[in-house]
């Protein structure tokens, strides 16, 4: 490229900044409102559209009458991910600068997760597997009919998901608006047939998986805990309804 003629130029200074808090009252700030950073890494876009999908099924699931407590977990989740984006994306700059332009497995944020959420829960307490607070993995499942069926389309739209692998009960979790079971083995509505689901789970006989509306494991529970994941359910405004049969 030969640069004939420039007719306007700006110097370009380095901003990193981020919001002190996230929530005001009934006022909240999220995407560029919230962080600004260099475009070094193209990590704004995304970030943003998560801060966004964040708040959004829990002001969704306060208006449906949740708790108002679970507003605060937008900050608590989303604000320390943008503190991490915004390192990298400094240091993808002071590289660009020295002429090194590499991208790495951590710009394409899949490794983003809320391991330390109050909305994590395990009983028993998980380790050197995936965990609450993690990112749902996709797996091949086959359906019912024997049609193949991939969890990511599952999980897609705004509700919740609810698993139970190779539980003893499928009827332990009563049914209830915004939330979708699924049986995985004999008598549901899924099979693992190659133990993809379990392997990437890491999971045993009669667990339950519950996966939030924007793709992240919320709780994972074995048959005798249910009582707590029925607790967390009411939590995240999704109570049982009698009137559902």
């Amino acid at each position: 490229i030969v640069v004939e003629a420039v007719h306007w130029a700006s110097v370009f200074s380095m901003n990193a900044r981020l919001a002190e808090r996230y929530r005001h009252g009934r006022v909240f700030i999220a995407g560029d409102a919230a962080h600004v950073h260099p475009p070094t890494g193209g990590q704004g876009l995304n970030t943003s559209v998560q801060d966004a999908y964040n708040l959004g099924w829990k002001l969704a699931a306060v208006l449906g009458g949740a708790p108002q407590s679970l507003l605060d977990t937008f900050e608590e989740e989303r604000r320390p991910v943008a503190a991490g984006m915004l390192g990298l994306a400094t240091r993808l700059l002071d590289s660009a600068k020295r002429g090194i332009r590499r991208r790495g497995r951590e710009v394409s944020q899949l490794d983003i997760g809320y391991p330390e959420s109050s909305l994590a829960m395990e009983q028993p307490e998980r380790h050197d597997t995936l965990c609450a607070g993690d990112r749902a993995p996709d797996a091949p499942m086959r359906g019912a009919a024997g049609q193949p069926v991939r969890l990511f389309n599952l999980f897609q739209g705004t509700h919740w998901t609810l698993l139970g692998y190779e539980v003893a009960d499928r009827a332990a979790v009563a049914a209830r608006a915004g939330l979708r079971i699924y049986i995985v083995g004999k008598r549901g509505e899924l099979f693992d047939d190659d133990g993809h689901m379990r392997d990437a789970y890491g999971l045993a006989a009669d667990t339950w998986v519950l996966v939030r509306p924007d793709g992240y494991v919320g709780a994972m529970v074995e048959a005798g805990a249910l009582s707590a994941l029925e607790q967390y359910l009411t939590l995240v405004g999704l109570a049982a309804d009698p009137t559902i049969p």
